[in-house]
């Protein structure tokens, strides 16, 4: 099926390779699973230990949909960026993001290069017609990175979801639909 066909090799932006999980990337799965100042604000428990942390990896190693992100100049893996279902639209072509990125790596730039990678992958190779991304409303870092990208604003759903520590969040959600994309990229040439 075209919708969840796999990343076949890896797709890259100047800085970033954005590739499948490989068994040697554990070590640096664990350093962003496991800091609550990363895996909190995304709304994940972090792992507590290296087994929860091995769970965690073992399935993003089988989801065709989870990708590492990998600097090109120095080879580490930084952060982790996936496809997910779209919890809000039935019927209709659309995937969702969701992404982490290490502590050390953050204010550089690489999370919005790595989602506007997956945004035109998503129109481009996957054939999507609408891509959204959400973020809790305190998560100020996570909402620049989304607008640097372009999503477009939908609302706020209060009272979305509680969180595995029992916080009770409000989600900003986003949406780039195809023509959107498109359009934005006609207005560039």
């Amino acid at each position: 099926m075209r919708f969840f066909q796999k990343l076949r090799g890896e797709m890259e932006t100047l800085r970033l390779r954005i590739r499948r999980w490989e068994h040697k990337d554990f070590e640096a799965y664990v350093h962003i699973v496991s800091d609550p100042a990363v895996m909190t604000p995304a709304g994940c428990e972090p792992a507590g230990n290296l087994e929860s942390a091995a769970g965690m990896f073992r399935k993003d190693l089988r989801n065709d949909l989870c990708y590492a992100i990998q600097r090109k100049d120095t080879g580490e893996v930084i952060g982790r960026i996936k496809y997910q279902t779209d919890l809000r639209r039935f019927h209709v072509n659309s995937l969702s993001v969701g992404y982490e990125l290490r502590r050390d790596q953050w204010g550089q730039g690489y999370m919005p290069e790595a989602l506007a990678a997956m945004v035109a992958y998503g129109f481009e190779k996957r054939g999507l017609d609408v891509l959204a991304v959400s973020h809790y409303a305190d998560n100020a870092r996570s909402q620049r990175v989304i607008e640097k990208c372009g999503f477009r604003l939908e609302g706020v759903t209060p009272w979305a979801c509680r969180r595995f520590d029992g916080k009770i969040c409000d989600d900003v959600c986003y949406s780039i639909l195809k023509q959107d994309y498109f359009e934005g990229l006609s207005g560039r040439e």
